[in-house]
């Protein structure tokens, strides 16, 4: 049976981090959703998404194939009763909640629609949870963490962590082979740590669990972490950083205070850049949703959204409950404007195509990758549709 994660009932919702790519592509905690999927599934598992991001996805064969797939929703949350429940489907059978929310079809259709619409009745399954949007990756962050952890756990051994660290709850503690630690606090007390292959967290660094840095990542001297945090794979890390994600290939390599806020992949944060979290006032705080195109209150304590491919310069002052679109390359005085689309350059709107794929070629190129041809066509269509 091949399986196929859905994400275009729900992708919306996940603005800006699913402009670039499926929701399945996006990472919280240790692993991605498609990952997380295929540890349930122990299959590799297709995506189906918006048609302009289709093209990231070299195994979309599947969409001119007349066989019976698995059509599921990636943004439902994967645990062995519901996987029971995937496999006993039968042709043409779907599975709903009781309030209509769509979770799996089987079907050798392929249109969209009727995917989530098919003719026969549906099969009820309640005991399932779903993300419902970007803000609840950061409210859910923690329980991911420790899903993963206790996965990586079950299946492998932790290396030993050096003896200069200061560690408290080592039995939280998961290092993979190859990483370094060396000189460092590390707190497991109140939630998990663990430390992905070929990482390095440098001397002086505090980390206090839920905490999660991938393949590559780099902790800086003297950093601090604490709230729940994933550092994706490649990134850069420094500073101060509380309850925040960066998805991955992003740096905030410098002092400054990141808090409350997702940071998608290769952004670059400049040297003393900081977010405010709460207002002056402890008041509610009114965010930018894309989807809806309009304002809504998010609560006391939001820090920021930042699509991928977007910069900051050194020094900039990011209001409370900012949205930051794709591919930003933003600079200005004093408290930043607390929505920028994409294609900002400075505060306003105006970052040329051919410049903005110019600038991530080169940042890609500092951390050793490239651009593909795929990826530049879908910043091409986001462009197109900012000027229409």
């Amino acid at each position: 049976m091949q399986y196929i994660l859905v994400d275009i009932a729900e992708r919306e919702h996940f603005y800006p981090f699913t402009l670039t790519q499926s929701l399945a592509s996006c990472r919280v905690g240790i692993f991605t959703f498609q990952e997380r999927w295929e540890q349930y599934l122990k299959e590799s598992c297709g995506i189906y998404t918006a048609p302009y991001l289709q093209g990231l996805y070299k195994d979309s064969a599947f969409l001119k194939s007349n066989e019976s797939l698995l059509f599921i929703n990636v943004a439902s949350i994967p645990t062995e009763e519901l996987v029971d429940s995937l496999k006993a489907l039968k042709e043409g059978e779907k599975l709903m909640t009781a309030g209509g929310k769509w979770i799996a079809t089987k079907t050798t259709e392929r249109n969209i629609s009727k995917i989530l619409l098919t003719d026969t009745p549906p099969l009820i399954f309640d005991k399932v949870s779903f993300v419902l949007n970007q803000l609840q990756l950061l409210s859910t962050h923690a329980k991911f963490i420790e899903r993963d952890f206790k996965w990586v756990a079950a299946h492998g051994v932790s290396a030993p962590i050096d003896p200069s660290n200061n560690v408290i709850n080592k039995e939280h503690i998961f290092i993979e082979e190859g990483a370094s630690v060396l000189c460092s606090n590390l707190n497991a007390s109140d939630g998990f740590i663990y430390i992905g292959n070929e990482s390095i967290v440098m001397e002086g660094t505090s980390i206090r669990g839920s905490f999660a840095i991938g393949k590559k990542g780099v902790v800086k001297m003297n950093t601090s972490i604490y709230g729940t945090t994933t550092i994706g794979p490649y990134c850069l890390a420094g500073g101060e950083i509380k309850n925040s994600i960066v998805m991955g290939y992003s740096n905030k390599g410098h002092e400054g205070y990141l808090g409350d806020s997702i940071v998608g992949h290769w952004c670059n944060i400049g040297a003393g850049t900081c977010n405010s979290n709460i207002k002056n006032t402890a008041g509610d705080i009114q965010m930018w949703n894309e989807y809806k195109q309009e304002w809504e209150s998010v609560g006391q304590k939001m820090g920021m959204l930042v699509g991928d491919y977007s910069r900051f310069a050194i020094q900039s002052s990011i209001n409370t409950g900012s949205y930051i679109g794709v591919s930003a390359n933003i600079f200005g005085n004093g408290l930043l404007p607390k929505n920028l689309p994409n294609f900002t350059w400075g505060i306003i709107p105006g970052y040329q195509l051919d410049k903005a794929v110019e600038d991530i070629i080169n940042w890609k190129k500092l951390k050793g990758f490239t651009m593909t041809e795929a990826e530049k066509l879908v910043l091409k269509h986001l462009h197109q549709l900012n000027h229409h």
